[in-house]
């Protein structure tokens, strides 16, 4: 009796476990070496399930007893598929173990019959030493192998006898080279499969890419069919065949990174629109919440982003609503989005981009017409737009009329700016705030009683043609000096000292002589004769006014130059030498 009730401390036939033969290989081998009818009798000894025994699921305490069983001449490590569950993670170890059937190399049994450790893992399909594809079912009938099956040597169901099984040589290079790595690292935690990737992590970035390849073609030409990774859990069965076929196209995926990986993701938009799009892509960027896959998250974003920039998605796309900052990125807008954010209509757009304001592209997408506008020109514009007031606008920062504004303009001050074929003329908020702010006063708390307010100023020398522009000069070349109590404001905030504004006017005085001439009441002082004497000479000698200023009022000033007044004395000096000729007539 074997049971729990066992007398021996050991098995009669003891063996040696071979450097990468999984325990539950080398348990079925050791009960068969023993003459045992089945596995039943050592399982239940070691307080395990059929189950647990054929799937390599063995407890500490149940590797003790086998050990003790076997005299001791055994040590259990990662070679045989001690603790794979907890290296690798429970999610992992159900994905990828092999359950309830076995797969085997052909002419590695040939060589030595029992089984690898490397056969337990679904994704692992090729024999590294020979390069020939595993067998994981009855090459006769297509039955599954189970491990009692397997050590006794035949099909269950046909009795197939699996040392004649023909071997299938694969020369596809990518398939080889992934399975190899593959291989490498699964002995190997520190070995990179590829790109800071070891056995655990190629994992994880497989099965996510999955989402991304199911349904796409074959890649590296291995089958003519469209890849079909996930399979059918009611009536299939994980193939060993399509996981490793999957995975040798996750590893061509990112080899040459990260131009196959844009094709990839190019050839699933083609494939794939609306939900079943948005829920794939989300079942793959849920690997971004894996550390160590940050290279991977920012190649995706920059695809995508471009996908955006050529008008092929919108901006309401997953990535997009899951990270909106990425649409910081995008080089070029739509123009339907364009008008839907700005409110600028299709016809203004088409202007701006004649007058060059704007750049934009028409391209053809899917046999469709898409306009795109060029980020950076629309946030020039924008923020130009922005920062642009009216001439309204700009008279209440200065505290003075929309007509007065012109005269400031005129005068150079301030530069006028007219966008595309707009009648209006907008100026830039900065350059009018810095004009106002040269033109501010200095912050007093106390005001002389000689300073007068910039209104005040504007009426009480009216008649001397002082005007705003020439305030704005005066103060911009230092010969007035304007103070303020209150911080901020405009021009009618400011005082100007009397003695100042006199000195002002009589340059402007002297500026407008030079320039327009003497005005009437210049003139009679400069002669030192009547108003009503000067007028009647003028009109009996005909003479005009070098100048002549039209006031709002309906009023006129006129002006006369040197040249005009050197006449009017002339004609003066003349009268008055009649007059002393008649005079002394009349003596005589």
């Amino acid at each position: 009796m074997m049971g729990n009730s066992i007398q021996v401390k050991y098995l009669k036939n003891q063996l040696d476990i071979y450097p990468d033969e999984s325990i539950s290989g080398f348990l079925f081998r050791l009960s068969q070496c023993n003459h045992y009818h089945n596995v039943n009798y050592l399982s239940k000894y070691l307080c395990l399930s059929f189950y647990e025994v054929q799937n390599n699921q063995f407890t500490h305490e149940s590797l003790r007893k086998l050990n003790d069983l076997n005299g001791g001449l055994v040590s259990f490590g990662l070679n045989n598929g001690y603790e794979l569950e907890e290296r690798i993670g429970l999610d992992l170890y159900t994905k990828i173990l092999m359950r309830n059937k076995v797969k085997y190399c052909p002419l590695c049994i040939r060589d030595k019959y029992y089984h690898r450790t490397m056969w337990m893992v679904v994704p692992c399909h090729l024999c590294i030493e020979h390069k020939v594809k595993l067998v994981d079912q009855c090459p006769k009938c297509d039955y599954v192998i189970s491990m009692a099956a397997f050590f006794d040597q035949k099909c269950t169901k046909c009795s197939f006898e699996f040392i004649y099984t023909e071997s299938i040589v694969i020369e596809n290079r990518i398939f080889v080279e992934s399975q190899i790595q593959l291989s490498n690292g699964f002995w190997n935690d520190n070995f990179m499969i590829m790109k800071s990737c070891n056995f655990v992590d190629f994992l994880k970035l497989a099965f996510h890419s999955f989402h991304l390849l199911n349904g796409a073609p074959d890649y590296i030409s291995l089958t003519l069919e469209d890849l079909s990774i996930f399979h059918n859990r009611s009536n299939g069965e994980k193939s060993g065949l399509i996981l490793a076929t999957a995975i040798a196209n996750v590893y061509w995926m990112y080899n040459e990174f990260p131009n196959h990986f844009f094709l990839v993701l190019d050839n699933f938009l083609t494939r794939n629109r609306g939900q079943v799009n948005y829920e794939k892509l989300k079942a793959f960027d849920d690997l971004f919440d894996v550390k160590g896959f940050l290279w991977v998250q920012e190649a995706y974003n920059a695809f995508f982003i471009n996908q955006i920039d050529k008008g092929k998605i919108r901006r309401d796309f997953s990535i997009f609503k899951k990270n909106p900052d990425l649409l910081l990125n995008r080089t070029n807008v739509r123009r339907e989005e364009v008008r839907q954010l700005t409110g600028i209509a299709y016809e203004k757009l088409d202007e701006l981009s004649d007058y060059q304001k704007l750049k934009l592209e028409k391209i053809l997408s899917n046999g469709i017409s898409r306009y795109l506008v060029e980020k950076a020109t629309l946030d020039n514009y924008l923020n130009e737009k922005e920062s642009l007031i009216s001439r309204k606008e700009v008279g209440l920062v200065f505290g003075i009329n929309s007509y007065s504004v012109n005269n400031v303009v005129s005068a150079g001050y301030l530069t006028p700016i007219q966008i595309a074929k707009s009648p209006n003329r907008q100026f830039q908020l900065d350059e009018v705030k810095k004009l106002m702010e040269r033109c501010s006063g200095q912050i007093v708390i106390e005001l002389d009683p000689n300073f007068i307010k910039f209104h005040d100023v504007l009426i009480k020398f009216s008649t001397c043609s002082l005007t705003i522009v020439d305030i704005i000069s005066f103060t911009l070349s230092g010969q007035l000096k304007p103070v303020r109590i209150l911080p901020t404001g405009t021009l009618a905030d400011n005082y100007y000292e009397e003695n100042e504004i006199k000195i002002c006017l009589e340059i402007v005085k002297r500026s407008k002589q030079e320039e327009n001439g003497f005005y009437f009441q210049d003139v009679m002082k400069k002669l030192k004769i009547g108003e009503k004497r000067l007028w009647r000479i003028i009109k009996e000698n005909d003479i005009a006014a070098d100048f002549t200023l039209h006031m709002k009022d309906g009023r006129k000033r006129y002006y006369f130059k040197e040249d005009t007044i050197s006449k009017i004395k002339l004609f003066i000096s003349n009268q008055d030498n009649e007059i002393k000729l008649k005079r002394k007539i009349g003596d005589k």
